[in-house]
């Protein structure tokens, strides 16, 4: 059977996005020659440093390479210097693609040190909508309004996926809320989660308040699998859960929908270490293993992920993991133990 060839769009970004990126395209162009798939990469630009060289965070020849590539590969952007009178990147990102919801898994690793080893939950985020709708407006000289848009149709989009990754897992889907404030936004979210529930029976549905959630995280992460949440309350758990697990340099996500998808670290651009390195480059090879996943490469998605689990068990490690190794020599080790893999 003839090697199937994937083509990815890269999206570096800014910061340190560059530098786990290319870790990640060398492991992903490593399994061709251990007999898995291959890849092409098309490298496109988008972010901050797009902006300052085209006036543009994302242009319009990005998205339509995007739209063509099997899957898009992020790596970190810089948000917070684009100019307020701009398009936010990944929000334009997410609206081009029409992904629905960011699916985003916390874990504990043998070797990486967690606050707390029993955590193991899927933070299922939509991703469209919300607080980050990106609908503000100057309400006068002294005061300004953001309008959290919840709609139906985006609610049930990502209650679907989070179900779907529930019967996958320990099939149990808890929505966090804050109805009691939030009567009619977070209400309506509730009422499209309820019915997509009944579509799945063999999963337990509870709600849970999100400042509840968020304590429980912390306190009891072990009662959770799967946590469905608007934009904004699914961007602060996913940190707080990554922050119970081993820290945003082993956190990955995906953002998913009907017919693309990109992949991308949870964590930022982190300038104060860009150049030199030294970030840890897992998460961004996690979440190319998410996108082997996506693709139909099940069988090389889980090789990828225990090479990532045999060298936070064995060495090397970056210093967020309290280790003194290079990126480069992280990305090396996953590779060496990706190759013994295939010789065992």
């Amino acid at each position: 059977m003839p090697r199937k060839t994937y083509r990815i769009c890269v999206l570096a970004g800014d910061g340190i996005g560059p530098e786990v990126t290319d870790c990640a395209r060398r492991v992903l162009s490593s399994l061709e020659k251990a007999g898995g798939p291959a890849f092409t990469f098309d490298a496109q630009s988008a972010g901050y440093g797009a902006f300052e060289r085209s006036g543009s965070a994302l242009p319009a020849e990005m998205v339509a390479v995007a739209k063509t590539a099997d899957a898009v590969l992020v790596g970190a952007m810089d948000v917070a210097r684009i100019p307020a009178s701009e398009p936010e990147p990944l929000s334009a990102l997410r609206r081009a693609l029409d992904v629905h919801a960011s699916i985003r898994p916390v874990r504990a690793f043998t070797g990486a040190p967690a606050f707390r080893e029993n955590i193991d939950v899927t933070i299922v985020r939509e991703v469209t909508e919300g607080l980050y709708s990106g609908i503000e407006y100057a309400a006068g000289p002294d005061a300004a309004c953001a309008v959290r848009l919840i709609t139906r149709q985006a609610s049930t989009r990502a209650a679907e996926i989070a179900f779907r990754q529930a019967m996958e897992r320990r099939r149990k889907v808890t929505a966090v809320h804050k109805i009691g404030v939030l009567k009619l936004t977070d209400g309506l979210f509730l009422e499209a989660a309820r019915e997509v529930a009944k579509r799945y029976p063999d999963v337990e549905f509870e709600t849970r308040n999100v400042d509840a959630c968020a304590l429980e995280l912390v306190r009891h992460p072990e009662i959770f699998d799967v946590i469905l949440a608007t934009n904004v309350f699914g961007d602060i758990l996913s940190d707080v859960a990554a922050a119970v697990g081993c820290g945003l340099g082993l956190a990955p996500s995906s953002c998913v929908g009907d017919k693309w998808a990109y992949f991308e670290p949870v964590h930022g651009t982190a300038p104060d270490i860009a150049g030199k390195g030294i970030a840890d480059p897992l998460a961004t090879i996690l979440s190319s293993a998410m996108m082997l996943r996506h693709l139909g490469e099940g069988a090389w998605a889980g090789a990828v992920d225990r090479a990532v689990e045999a060298v936070l068990r064995d060495g090397p490690r970056t210093g967020d993991l309290g280790g003194r190794a290079t990126s480069a020599e992280v990305t090396t080790a996953v590779i060496a133990a990706l190759e013994k893999q295939m010789t065992v």
